[in-house]
């Protein structure tokens, strides 16, 4: 009770801010910036891995300042590692603390030479940019929220995690048990809302997944008892910085380590485990999905509501969730990047890479704009089932 209660002041509490860190901004575009090919990792003929810093090592700029690729790192297959560039791209996130971090798709990779040849070059195309009006009424926009209240409320979102013991299931920042999917990611992931909606009451998601599932920590059983207010600060935390590796000393000594919450848990499910029930998907997807090689390749791991195999066929995949489910709750863009390269937009997924074509990955972009349209219509109902902490009391919604 002491813990809850102090972590509880935490909210109300004006905090010492240890770093500030900004929203993530997906879709902000940048030209001609002066970047340096810190790291590029080939696989055969493709570009693994390219990562971009705002200095060169080599000349004693010190700067902490990386960003990752993902769209558009075939640009830089004919150039060589430690190279001054410049780059057109798309910031798809960032957290700003000792320096910051990001990832970013590019679009285009000029050579230019020395640091000095690229900088001279940027301003050039600087001033042959048109100059952009103001809007008509600069204070309509809602104002985005100051860097130490976000900074504060963050702060609040990793003192959460560690009273709801979500490291003794999950991995955060780089730490934690590995008995659940790991929650670090690159890349605004969730559609909007649904990760507090899931935290205040969690359902089934994963059908072969049968020894253990997510508490509900708003249930008057659980310990702590999480309040409203405490899962928005929570989610926002979880959306914003869970997908980076390094976490501060100080957070690394957590309740989990000396109290082991997944063996009771486990076992408490196991007496009495929540029937997984599939979503009635409409018939005209199921007849696409039994008549596209796409499509049906995905059911050698996941279930697809009732139109794709069953538990006992995917029983071998435990965390591979329902896709119909994953649909509801993924952000497309976020999803195709995830299909593209698994391991770099969730480091450390079991989710094999599978090299997609545009062609596939169109169709399934295609399948999920429809299924989208037929939830908000109402003609699919995602079936939620959820676990609470007694025995005997999961029920659908």
């Amino acid at each position: 009770m002491k813990r809850l209660a102090g972590l509880l002041l935490l909210l109300i509490v004006p905090l010492t801010v240890l770093a500030l860190v900004a929203e993530e901004r997906p879709g902000v575009s940048y030209t001609g910036q002066v970047l340096f090919l810190e790291k590029k990792i080939m696989e055969g003929d493709r570009v693994a891995w390219v990562t971009l810093a705002y200095a060169d090592p080599a000349t004693g700029r010190a700067c902490q300042n990386f960003i990752d690729v993902l769209g558009g790192r075939q640009l830089f297959a004919e150039v060589p590692e430690k190279t001054w560039l410049l780059v057109d791209f798309e910031l798809r996130s960032l957290v700003v603390e000792a320096g910051f971090a990001g990832d970013a798709d590019v679009t285009g990779v000029v050579p230019c030479g020395d640091y000095e040849t690229c900088c001279a070059e940027s301003k050039k195309q600087e001033a042959r940019k048109p100059l952009q009006k103001l809007p008509a009424e600069p204070g309509a926009a809602p104002p985005s929220a100051p860097l130490v209240d976000l900074g504060d409320r963050l702060l609040a979102g990793r003192q959460l995690v560690k009273a709801a013991r979500c490291r003794s299931c999950h991995q955060i920042e780089g730490f934690g048990a590995g008995h659940g999917p790991s929650l670090t990611w690159r890349r605004h992931k969730y559609q909007p809302d649904w990760l507090v909606r899931f935290l205040a009451a969690p359902y089934r998601m994963r059908p072969a997944m049968s020894g253990v599932m997510m508490l509900d920590y708003t249930s008057p059983n659980a310990v702590p008892h999480l309040q409203p207010e405490e899962i928005v600060v929570l989610a926002d935390y979880l959306q914003q910085l869970a997908w980076m590796s390094s976490p501060a000393g100080r957070f690394r000594l957590e309740p989990w380590q000396s109290y082991n919450c997944f063996e009771c848990h486990s076992r408490i499910y196991r007496q009495e485990p929540l029937a997984y029930l599939p979503t009635e998907v409409p018939l005209s997807f199921h007849g696409e999905i039994a008549t596209s090689p796409t499509l049906r390749s995905c059911m050698a791991c996941h279930t697809f509501g009732d139109a794709g195999p069953s538990v006992r066929a995917v029983r071998a995949y435990p965390l591979a969730p329902d896709l119909l489910l994953t649909v509801e709750k993924l952000q497309t863009e976020y999803f195709l990047a995830y299909l593209r390269d698994p391991d770099y937009v969730q480091p450390g997924s079991i989710m094999p890479r599978l090299a997609l074509t545009e062609k596939q990955l169109e169709e399934i972009a295609d399948l999920v704009t429809r299924l989208h349209a037929a939830m908000v219509e109402g003609k699919v109902k995602p079936r939620h089932r959820h676990y609470r902490m007694k025995k005997g009391t999961g029920h659908e919604m």
